[in-house]
């Protein structure tokens, strides 16, 4: 076989197995975490919640979410879609977004196509930094995990 041949080969060897696959993410340990969401008092039902992690403590690299059912309660999903989250410190968002109607978004519909409208209030959904970093908006998980994560948020106005 030529120089060139072999080059040419070789090239698209590499090409087509990679060199060596790029960085991969770290691992994380996952614990359980669960708790229930009020919304004027009542159940929330199909809100979106995001825990982004906080503090140099928190090895996270993408933290987790979880949604509602029925009644309110969630089990968190790590951000791989494991279920579980690595320990330590997260702020806290909600969203429950719904088209003009007030009718829930389907599986489909992209909210800034749809002009979604957010039903959460702007403290707990969209937080200024001052809001952000305010204590009922953290979250500690411990190393064994958290089934008792509460909060209680309020509609907009």
């Amino acid at each position: 076989m030529s120089f060139r041949r072999c080059c040419c080969v070789s090239l698209f060897v590499l090409i087509l197995t990679g060199c060596g696959g790029g960085p991969k993410a770290p691992k994380e340990d996952l614990v359980s975490a669960s708790g229930t969401i009020t919304l004027d008092d009542k159940p929330a039902s199909s809100v979106r919640i995001r825990f982004t992690p906080f503090g140099k403590e928190t090895k996270s690299v993408g933290g987790a979410w979880a949604v509602t059912d029925e009644d309110g309660s969630f089990n968190v999903t790590h951000w791989s879609n494991k279920e579980g989250i690595a320990p330590g410190s997260y702020l806290v968002t909600f969203s429950k977004l719904v088209k003009p109607d007030g009718t829930p978004l389907g599986d489909d519909d992209s909210p800034a196509l749809v002009n979604a409208k957010e039903l959460i209030d702007a403290a707990w959904s969209n937080p200024t930094p001052d809001q952000m970093f305010a204590i009922r908006r953290r979250v500690d998980i411990p190393e064994d995990g958290k089934s008792d994560i509460t909060f209680a948020i309020t509609s907009a106005k």
